[in-house]
């Protein structure tokens, strides 16, 4: 029983240790000259096309649903006007 507790432990100490790492990488200066070591260059495409062709795709579908919903009701107001005068014409 000792040596899971144990081993929970320094599970926890390796996780928190992790932690604390992630965090100090996250709080680094960018004129620290060890910082280039640990990071791979990222083209200015990647920071700022992709994001804006994702958010365009997702306003252009957005639009597109728009769109279909508006005719479809379109379509489904013009149709109940259509039974509505049929049936004023059929009862007057």
């Amino acid at each position: 029983m000792a040596s899971y507790h144990t081993t929970l432990h320094l599970d926890s100490k390796r996780a928190l240790a992790t932690m604390v790492s992630a965090l100090h990488l996250g709080t680094r200066s960018s004129d620290d000259s060890s910082s280039s070591d640990d990071e791979k260059p990222v083209s200015n495409f990647l920071k700022s096309g992709v994001p804006g062709i994702v958010t365009g795709v997702i306003v252009l579908g957005a639009i597109c649903v728009f769109i279909y919903l508006h005719i479809r009701n379109k379509k489904r107001d013009a149709q109940e006007d259509q039974e509505i005068r049929k049936w004023n014409a059929e009862n007057v």
